[in-house]
């Protein structure tokens, strides 16, 4: 009987995808170990309790020394301290999962690897959980910390295939444990039009990212223009993360207030939780997204979807789904017009997408139940 379950790596809950991850998780977990104890180790712990996440114990950073972290040139060196109390939290029985989708896909990595070699000190499991992982950072040195996990359950097959190459043998595909999310109904706002309205989401880490200062967010332009005098369509606009350094919905209202004629465009509030957009994303006609769990939110709700790639997670995903066509690079934003030379072809294959989804979404999300612990 497995009882004592510690989540970690998580950001917090104003990144939804982030949410949607952590409460399908504690759903496998319940479902098979309903008297399981589950501690969630946070960054924002207000974040969580705000959006109810189904816990039993939080575990909270130490930010004296977070703060004396920011300021010293040997980065890593406070970790230990940073998350002492979910090392504390650490036994011999504790199942620990690694959570936060594509945290091994940036340069501190480490700060996770620090937990994890603490697990297998103290003999517990460890699990790297729904990941991605960029090939071009697999070094050798991350390979020798992945060997030792007890598993490692990849989301998408570009990972999956880079870490089969590298010679690993503890690893799975799964799809992302976010397609189990059950769409919670909410009210839709005025100006949105059921099965007949385009969602889009854009962040401030594509558009950080971009190859020409300025390009995303004219394409965005460019294609709301189009869409209105072209289409009997209306526009969502629709956050996924609103974290203070990253947040969708500054970015969308911006772009929502210099439209003049506003009858046939609405702005999503950035106060609902992650069950609530996905059924506003289910109520689309199209999607046309920068986070990706925005993207798996339109796709396990049988919506023609582009994504707006900028990593591994959105590529893998898409070929998994045999909708790699319909993924756009931020580096390809080279034109006004890229984006909407990509919805013009969303268009022509409406029906074609939307019967791929209806044929392939239920045994891809089944897929998502595959995860052993």
């Amino acid at each position: 009987m497995c009882n004592n379950f510690l989540i970690y790596g998580h950001g917090g809950a104003y990144n939804h995808g982030a949410e949607a991850i952590v409460k399908c998780t504690v759903n496998l977990i319940k479902n098979k170990y309903p008297e399981s104890e589950i501690i969630l180790s946070t960054h924002f712990k207000e974040q969580d309790i705000e959006f109810d996440m189904p816990v039993d114990e939080y575990c909270e950073r130490d930010f004296h020394y977070v703060s004396l972290d920011k300021n010293t040139s040997q980065k890593g060196f406070y970790d230990t301290f940073i998350y002492k109390s979910t090392i504390e939290r650490i036994k011999t029985n504790t199942i620990c999962l690694s959570v936060g989708g594509d945290n091994y896909c940036y340069d501190n990595w480490h700060r996770w690897k620090t937990i994890h070699d603490i697990v297998i000190q103290q003999g517990a499991k460890s699990i790297l959980w729904s990941c991605s992982i960029e090939p071009s950072m697999i070094s050798k040195e991350m390979v020798n910390t992945l060997r030792t996990h007890h598993l490692i359950t990849v989301r998408e097959r570009l990972t999956y295939n880079a870490l089969i190459e590298k010679g690993l043998d503890n690893v799975e595909l799964c799809s992302d444990v976010a397609f189990l999310l059950h769409p919670k109904k909410t009210k839709l706002p005025e100006n949105f039009i059921v099965n007949n309205t385009v969602a889009i989401n854009i962040s401030p880490l594509v558009v950080r990212r971009e190859l020409i200062k300025g390009s995303i967010v004219k394409n965005i332009n460019t294609l709301i223009e189009y869409i209105i005098n072209n289409t009997d369509m209306n526009i969502a606009l629709i956050p996924h993360v609103v974290m203070p350094m990253d947040n969708d919905f500054l970015l969308l209202q911006k772009i929502y207030n210099k439209i003049e004629l506003k009858d046939r465009i609405c702005l999503i509030s950035d106060k609902l939780n992650v069950a609530e957009y996905k059924y506003i994303i289910s109520k689309c006609r199209f999607g046309i997204f920068a986070r990706t769990h925005a993207t798996i939110s339109a796709y396990s709700s049988s919506i023609p979807t582009i994504a707006i790639g900028y990593s591994v997670k959105s590529k893998g995903i898409a070929l998994d789904l045999g909708l790699e066509d319909f993924v756009l690079p931020i580096n390809n934003f080279l034109h006004n017009n890229s984006l909407l030379l990509m919805f013009k072809m969303l268009l022509k294959n409406e029906n074609n997408l939307k019967q791929i989804l209806v044929e392939r979404i239920d045994a891809y999300n089944e897929n998502a139940k595959c995860y052993v612990f």
